[in-house]
């Protein structure tokens, strides 16, 4: 998991410098250079045709192609692209002006240690110039982008800071709910071939085959090397029928019931299930108790608080976005679910509940 559920959800596309110039049309400014239609703005910051573009251009081979094979214009499956580009772009300038008007400064040591942990990801400094060259940016440029990011997580970790927090009796539910699927006890690791029967006419056919397998395994076969050889599961067999660990549990019930009879290092007897023939053999099992809810209580608060952000940090964004006043001068750039609150979903057992709150 990564170590903050609100940095994935900002997504920071720094814009062009922009001249004192107005749109005689809209009011709006335009980037420096850039004569290309305004097709949204908030404020009085202009969002052009030519910065869709832009962003957009790394993506053009992958667009056509993409409309090559499934017959679609060009403009068909760019116009969702598209329209995600300008909601960045909006979300960047709305984010931006609320940082600058509650006086958020990025912490330069969190901004010194992004930077680095990017660096170290190339291995030599030479690399990441030249990625950073690739990009259009310089170490300057990068620390500026990277304090931008620092200061917008900074600014919504307090904004929605009541709507984040998790009750203790929502982490107690979850763990109760989920507690024998987390950590390693009753856990797993083996192997198996299948042969697949997948109409009811294939059953027959593929007991044969696995009867005929069974008795190479009989006669002191290798066993990785017959699935790798006979094994129709494409999942595991290049290697050697593994399935590495897992939990029964997660298992089809006619697997799971005879993994649950398998001594260790023996080979079951052919075992039907919706998918076909298996023979499994288990390797290891692990045993020991569900982990204490002390253990994993900081992992269940980050999986409910990316759960609740999933619905508040959108909600937030459509209420900048109303503040701001953004506005569009050409609708095929607008993304609808910028604008619109979804409707309410009934939450899982153990999960919160996501529907929106009323104001």
């Amino acid at each position: 998991m990564r170590k903050s559920f609100l940095l994935i959800t900002l997504i920071m596309l720094v814009g062009a410098c922009r001249t004192g110039a107005k749109s005689s049309t809209s009011g709006l400014t335009a980037p420096v250079g850039d004569s290309t239609a305004i097709i949204a703005g908030v404020d009085t910051v202009g969002i052009t045709k030519g910065q869709i573009d832009k962003l957009l251009q790394p993506m053009v081979m992958q667009i056509a192609q993409q409309a090559q094979q499934t017959g679609q214009s060009f403009d068909a499956v760019a116009t969702p692209l598209r329209r995600q580009a300008t909601a960045q772009l909006l979300i960047q300038e709305v984010v931006k002006a609320e940082v600058a008007k509650m006086k958020i400064v990025a912490d330069p040591k969190k901004v010194d240690s992004i930077y680095n942990a990017i660096s170290k990801q190339y291995g030599d400094s030479a690399k990441f110039q030249a990625a950073m060259l690739q990009a259009g940016d310089n170490p300057t440029s990068l620390h500026e982008k990277l304090g931008q990011q620092v200061a917008a997580q900074a600014l919504m970790e307090k904004a929605l800071a009541d709507s984040l927090k998790v009750p203790a009796t929502r982490v107690d539910s979850f763990y109760n709910a989920n507690k024998d699927k987390m950590g390693d006890a009753g856990k797993v690791r083996g192997r198996h071939i299948l042969k697949l029967a997948k109409e009811p006419g294939d059953s027959a056919k593929a007991h044969k085959s696995i009867l005929d397998i069974a008795a190479k395994l009989a006669k002191g076969g290798d066993f990785a090397a017959i699935a790798k050889a006979e094994s129709d599961d494409p999942g595991s067999k290049a290697n050697g029928g593994d399935l590495g660990w897992f939990d029964p549990k997660d298992m089809v019930p006619e697997f799971a019931a005879a993994v649950a009879k398998i001594e260790l290092g023996k080979i079951s007897e052919p075992v039907r299930t919706q998918f076909g023939w298996h023979i499994i053999q288990i390797q290891d099992r692990k045993s020991g108790q569900a982990p204490r809810l002390d253990s994993v209580r900081t992992m269940i608060e980050g999986i409910l608080k990316n759960k609740i952000a999933e619905q508040v940090v959108p909600s937030w964004y459509r209420g900048l976005l109303k503040t701001h006043k953004a506005q569009f001068f050409d609708t095929t750039y607008r993304e609808p679910s910028l604008f619109e609150e979804p409707k309410p979903v009934v939450a899982p057992a153990g999960m919160p509940n996501m529907a929106p709150a009323k104001k």
